[in-house]
């Protein structure tokens, strides 16, 4: 229904340095963001968009002419200024740099390119594997270090891991390395092994606070020193799920039929459940942003709704061959486009269905491209 506005919305994004943020332009969303142009070229590769994959080749050697001496691959790039993250680095600018960029180089007559890009990309690994700090195999993200910038998960995150893996398998695949391809075999079995309950006993990061959490049908947000935080990551999850971890697919179908129970809708909340004031959570929200505090309860990371993940999520489900869920989540979301006017704003919040935060977002766009693949 609205395909082909998803890719005039991109399409009006690509500039000579790559694929902006945003049509509007305005902003800091006019620049080369490293996840939103990944994210958004690999949405290009699924549909053979040729306008959306010249303007990821654009984007992948404008991030890696301003890749920093340590490996890592900077969160934004405009007019020829790369920022690396402002409070914090960006941990998942890095990773989806990789997984992008390889999924590129496997399309036919790249053999130049992928020749050019090896060393940046093993560079660019080299620096994730100086972020596990322990040398144990996880990566660790500081507060504020992946998309999800002003929320409060940290430490060794599903999400940034999960990525991680991907970076690794990907990687290995293309210039056919059997140590990376081992490397993501550890790395995927340590995800599975410390974010999800089992009953192995190996690999465990924190026996104690591994001992002490209860199980949940889907994988835990984030594993810290001080214990693990269980709330549910959708962005993780789905990741998880197009990549082939285990999970119970019936529990996991039912606990999101409860959360849309819940919230009465299918624009299903970023993370679950939603912190409110007075929470323990609640002061590590109210200071964490930059220029003004979007986490209401029910608002952006806390509690609110995007499209691009919800987008993941259908795509993982569907691959898995459940296909009821996402026909209900893209169904709402078309619905709520026609009805409130605003098609591809930022995300929607989970109380009122309120279309909010930047409009003609490629991210928002490109969810929608895979809800519909």
């Amino acid at each position: 229904m609205f395909k082909q506005e998803a890719i005039e919305v991109i399409r009006k994004a690509i500039t000579e340095e790559g694929i902006l943020a945003s049509a509007q332009q305005r902003d800091n969303y006019a620049r080369v963001w490293a996840r939103d142009s990944m994210m958004t070229g690999y949405a290009g590769i699924l549909i053979n968009d040729g306008e959306i994959l010249a303007g990821l080749e654009k984007s992948i050697l404008t991030l890696a002419k301003h890749q920093a001496e340590n490996g890592q691959i900077p969160s934004n790039v405009v007019n020829g200024k790369a920022s690396y993250g402002t409070h914090v680095g960006r941990t998942d600018a890095t990773t989806w740099w990789i997984v992008t960029t390889c999924e590129y180089l496997k399309q036919p007559g790249k053999e130049v390119l992928k020749s050019q890009l090896q060393q940046p990309v093993y560079q660019a690994l080299s620096c994730l594997k100086t972020w596990e700090y322990n040398q144990r195999g996880l990566v660790y993200s500081p507060l504020g270090g992946n998309w999800a910038d002003e929320y409060v998960t940290s430490g060794y995150t599903l999400y940034d891991n999960v990525l991680r893996y991907w970076a690794l398998k990907n990687a290995a695949e293309i210039y056919n390395d059997e140590k990376l391809k081992a490397e993501a075999v550890n790395t995927q079995q340590l995800i599975q092994e410390n974010f999800y309950k089992t009953d192995s006993n190996s690999g465990k990061y924190h026996e104690t606070a591994y001992a002490k959490t209860q199980a949940k049908p889907y994988f835990w947000a984030s594993l810290n020193a001080n214990g693990y935080d269980d709330r549910f990551d959708l962005a993780g999850n789905a990741l998880a799920i197009l990549l082939d971890f285990d999970l119970d697919f019936n529990a996991f179908s039912d606990f999101l039929e409860s959360v849309h129970q819940e919230f009465n809708h299918w624009m299903l909340p970023v993370f679950y459940p939603v912190i409110y004031p007075g929470d323990d959570d609640w002061r590590l929200l109210e200071n964490n942003y930059s220029y003004s505090f979007k986490n209401e309860p029910h608002h952006f990371h806390n509690g609110g709704s995007w499209p691009i993940f919800l987008g993941w999520l259908c795509l993982g489900l569907k691959r898995k061959g459940f296909h009821e869920i996402p026909g209900k989540i893209l169904a709402q979301y078309e619905a709520l486009m026609q009805e409130k006017g605003e098609h591809f704003r930022e995300y929607y919040s989970t109380d009122k269905l309120l279309p909010l935060g930047t409009d003609q977002l490629c991210f928002s766009a490109s969810g929608y491209l895979l809800m519909t693949n």
